[in-house]
């Protein structure tokens, strides 16, 4: 068994924008633009950076809940075939003996049976329960949806099921016949991570999950989701904008700036000596409950780029105080640092 769980090769995703009479094809929104991550098995991984990098559509990428332009995503493989099957592809003479091993081993490739089964092992739990909830829907309908479609308790095991999912999230047999409204905003996201983890999945994407609930509550569902990754072996993608959420919960740390990883580290490692000028920013952000305390605090200028025209070279260059020409002009790759795990995408990090 490998210890990589999901492995991403060059993955995109582009929305089309359109224009004119006849509404043809003009352009392209960038969302994610060329990412390569793995996560190991049992890893929490910590997905951040500003509202419209593409966190989120990478998220739903990865599960093909948004069907990917181009690229490979290859979940629960053997690392020795997939390299074997990249190697066919980087030849344009062997290119085409690769299709049918992506056809099985690729979820961009994947459909029918394999698809199907493959949906069992990947969940999401989304940002806003009181969308994600069916709300003509009675909980144990809610629960029990993933089981039913996919055959795997039938009959009296289903309530039975439904209610040992509820007990595992801090619920009990008399939430069953309610509604989502009837509960609190808490209480709705332990209802969406019940009928998430009812496939008995190995990997979860988690999209914000506390960003709708206030201090108190947040606590505890972090403190249930850290217990649930223990007690299931789960591994997560934990997809968030609050970097303090990720320090209690990530084993390691990706940033994402304009569609593209420009940082990826452990967390330790993250929070000490950050690397790229755009994690110092967002680090230098956090607020600091001693008010005796000073700190240097980097206010990037100017706005997020449009994705849909990026700038040319380094993405990040025109925020960034130690931009040169080689930024303007040649894209950097994200490359590794001398420390164990950590990889940056910046010319001038050894000057920073």
């Amino acid at each position: 068994m490998s210890d990589t769980l999901l492995d991403i090769r060059d993955l995109y995703k582009y929305y089309p924008v359109t224009g004119g009479v006849f509404r043809k094809h003009v352009a392209d929104v960038k969302a994610v633009d060329g990412v390569n991550l793995q996560i190991k098995r049992g890893e929490c991984v910590g997905l951040v950076g500003e509202s419209g990098c593409g966190k989120t559509t990478l998220g739903k990428t990865i599960l093909r809940l948004h069907e990917s332009t181009s690229g490979r995503i290859y979940f629960d493989q053997n690392p020795d075939k997939i390299e074997e099957v990249e190697r066919l592809l980087a030849a344009p003479e062997t290119a085409g003996q690769a299709k049918a091993a992506l056809a099985e081993m690729d979820i961009t490739k994947m459909d029918g049976t394999r698809l199907r089964a493959l949906r069992r092992q990947m969940q999401i739990v989304f940002q806003d329960p009181s969308n994600s909830l069916d709300p003509r829907m009675l909980i144990r309908d809610i629960i029990a949806e993933p089981l039913e479609a996919q055959n795997l308790v039938k009959g009296a095991d289903v309530d039975k099921r439904v209610l040992e999912l509820l007990d595992i999230v801090g619920m009990g047999t008399g939430h069953l016949k309610r509604y989502p409204h009837e509960f609190s905003g808490g209480q709705r996201q332990r209802i969406a991570i019940a009928r998430a983890l009812a496939t008995n999945p190995k990997f979860v994407v988690m999209d914000e999950p506390t960003s709708a609930l206030d201090v108190s509550v947040q606590a505890q569902i972090l403190n249930l989701l850290k217990k649930l990754q223990r007690d299931f072996q789960l591994t997560y993608l934990f997809v968030t904008h609050h970097l303090l959420v990720v320090k209690y919960t990530s084993d390691r740390i990706v940033v994402m700036y304009l569609g593209k990883v420009v940082e990826n580290g452990p967390t330790k490692q993250i929070f000490e000596k950050p690397l790229h000028p755009y994690t110092k920013a967002l680090l230098s952000a956090i607020p600091v409950p001693d008010p005796t305390t000073k700190r240097e605090k980097i206010i990037l200028t100017g706005d997020v780029p449009n994705p849909v025209n990026p700038p040319k070279g380094c993405r990040f260059h025109p925020r960034c105080s130690y931009a040169q020409e080689i930024c303007r002009t040649q894209e950097p790759a994200l490359d590794p640092t001398g420390m164990d795990g950590h990889t940056v995408a910046c010319h001038r990090w050894k000057e920073i």
